[in-house]
């Protein structure tokens, strides 16, 4: 009896030892995974315009674990022109506020939360326009794709009471 109560105790010290480490950073993680310098080519509806166009874009990401944030900045263009971009993302633990793309000519962004699981980033958003006040719903949607990302944008309707998609961008190394 006194041998199985040491086998059994034995047993619990190994499964103990043989436990996974602590929770791992996924939210950090996924953020770190999405640092360098990306060419991105897509369809996009652009704000207050009827139709999507071509647009294309050159950022570069860089992750400060020290920070628990991601810093983008780059450049956009369409056939309306070219334009600066730039966006932070930060975390604290796998909850993430900011924006990938975050600076939309006109708008104020007055809220943002979101959060990584199953290998996809989702960050909703509010923004008001400047000029009317009114307030725009945005979520982007960034999952990981080969050495690259794909890259989602929508905004929410409020007829059909649901995000509709304005866009998507694949972003490659480069």
């Amino acid at each position: 009896m006194k041998l199985k109560r040491i086998l059994v105790a034995l047993g619990l010290c190994v499964s103990f030892l043989a436990a996974p480490a602590a929770h791992a950073d996924v939210a950090g993680d996924f953020l770190s995974g999405l640092e360098g310098k990306f060419r991105g080519r897509g369809m996009a509806k652009i704000l207050n315009r009827d139709k999507a166009e071509p647009v294309s874009c050159k950022v570069s990401n860089s992750y400060d674990a020290a920070k628990s944030s991601l810093q983008v900045v780059g450049d956009c263009a369409s056939s309306q022109g070219k334009s600066k971009v730039s966006g932070n993302i930060s975390h604290s633990g796998d909850a993430v506020s900011g924006a990938f793309i975050g600076n939309i000519e006109g708008s104020t962004v007055t809220g943002s939360r979101g959060s990584v699981s199953a290998g996809r980033l989702v960050i909703n958003s509010n923004l008001v326009d400047n000029a009317t006040g009114n307030l725009t719903r945005t979520r982007q949607v960034i999952r990981k794709e080969g050495a690259g990302f794909v890259a989602e944008f929508y905004s929410y309707d409020n007829k059909s009471a649901k995000y509709e998609l304005n866009g998507t961008m694949n972003f490659t190394k480069g």
